[in-house]
């Protein structure tokens, strides 16, 4: 199966285009769920990037230790410490906290800063579920990499997910779902893993990201930076959520536009645009730092990556100068 890149002209059709007449949350309502007292940057990072890629609302479901670190970050994001690692147990109502934010979601993201604790994967195996349940696309990388692994059933089939493995995830997930792919390329074994899940979207990050449904193959070699420094996953999960968020808004008809795109291509398409997005960030950060950069420096550059691939395509409203 040979691979392909969609047009910049067919990703465009899923940005919402800025309008006098839109309403807080029509760009876009998304969370980022993990974050533990050891890893509080990575769930910022998610949020971070979808507010600045231009989603309204953005919140952080995270462990009740980490909360106050992240808190302090920025005061766009709203942080809600409802996960309960072993150490503050026992607690009860946990997912009664969760449920009905999920409902007030377009697109969630599972796993950033995560960690091993057993309660906390607990809690995420339930909101893997009931994510499903809502139709609510998802993103899951890191951590909640692991819970898949020992839990596959909970993603199979499911076409509304992204899983976003680096080399050695993606290696542990196939393996710990039994596939050989000794012999195979990555294409084809990033193939084999997204047929094995049911037709789930995987993008298999690496030197060229590899973008598959098991259907349909992406390639993206957009250049990035030479620094791999840690967060610049979490980076990933926020562009994919963000477009997976205004997916569904474009499949509701939110805005006026041609329907060019079919339903059953978005998440694929989302993928490749914060694939794209998320790599010329990387570029961008590493053009001006050099190897001092850090992920910091890569969300710095996220709006203006932004800008350079869409800002002449989009048709927004700019406000007056007068």
């Amino acid at each position: 199966m040979s691979s392909q890149q969609p047009r910049l002209q067919t990703l465009a059709q899923l940005i919402p285009p800025l309008t006098y007449d839109m309403h807080k949350g029509d760009c876009g309502r998304v969370a980022a769920l993990g974050g533990c007292d050891e890893y509080t940057g990575a769930p910022y990072f998610v949020a971070s990037t979808a507010l600045r890629l231009g989603v309204d609302l953005a919140y952080i479901i995270c462990e009740k230790d980490a909360a106050p670190v992240i808190k302090t970050y920025s005061p766009d994001m709203i942080v809600n410490p409802y996960l309960r690692s072993t150490a503050n147990q026992p607690h009860t109502g946990i997912e009664e906290k969760i449920a009905p934010l999920l409902d007030k979601l377009h697109a969630v993201s599972m796993g950033s800063g995560l960690g091993n604790d057993p309660a906390l994967h607990k809690t995420v195996r339930w909101a893997i579920q009931a994510a499903r349940e809502r139709g609510l696309p998802l993103v899951l990388d890191a951590d909640s990499l692991t819970i898949l692994g020992a839990n596959p059933e909970l993603i199979h089939g499911y076409r509304g997910a992204v899983l976003t493995p680096n080399a050695p995830e993606f290696n542990r997930l196939c393996k710990a779902l039994d596939l050989d792919i000794a012999e195979k390329s990555t294409e084809e074994a990033a193939q084999m893993l997204a047929l094995k899940l049911g037709g789930v979207t995987i993008v298999r990050k690496g030197k060229a990201d590899v973008i598959t449904n098991g259907d349909r193959v992406f390639m993206c070699d957009e250049n990035g930076g030479l620094r791999r420094c840690g967060g610049q996953g979490d980076i990933l999960s926020g562009a994919v959520v963000t477009f997976l968020a205004w997916g569904e808004k474009y499949k509701s008809g939110a805005w006026k536009h041609k329907d060019e795109i079919k339903h059953d291509e978005v998440t694929m398409l989302a993928a490749y645009a914060a694939c794209m997005l998320a790599r010329h960030a990387s570029f961008l950060a590493y053009d001006e730092c050099g190897r001092s950069t850090q992920s910091s420096n890569i969300l710095e550059q996220v709006d203006m990556a932004f800008d350079n691939k869409f800002d002449q395509l989009l048709q927004a409203v700019k406000p007056s100068k007068s």
